[in-house]
């Protein structure tokens, strides 16, 4: 998970996240989750949920909801910007609040 999490965010980051992101999901919502979250969380959350940067909450120690974690997504909270409008859809969200809650220890 570690190398394709840095192949995600170095590919995305590189690419400038352009609509490239629909040609890299699969059938999978677990692994576009994984997905999404490498080009649009990645850099402030780190790999493992812990990193902290610009304030960043621990994804590992949260105990949020999924539906918490989707309202937060969508509208954003504190440092973090709303991601609804980037994300164009619920599905998307919910892939995401999903991957989130497998960072947890």
């Amino acid at each position: 998970m570690v190398l394709r999490t840095l192949f995600f965010g170095l590919l995305f980051t590189l690419a400038g996240c352009s609509s490239s992101v629909e040609e890299v999901l699969t059938d999978s919502p677990l692994e576009n989750g994984e997905t999404l979250y490498n080009i649009h969380c990645l850099r402030c959350h780190g790999a493992s949920g812990d990193l902290g940067a610009s304030g960043s909450k621990n994804l590992k120690i949260s105990v949020l909801t999924s539906a918490e974690i989707q309202q937060i997504i969508m509208q954003g909270k504190g440092a973090m910007p709303a991601y609804g409008q980037t994300l164009q859809s619920e599905e998307k969200v919910a892939w995401l609040s999903e991957f989130v809650l497998t960072l947890r220890k």
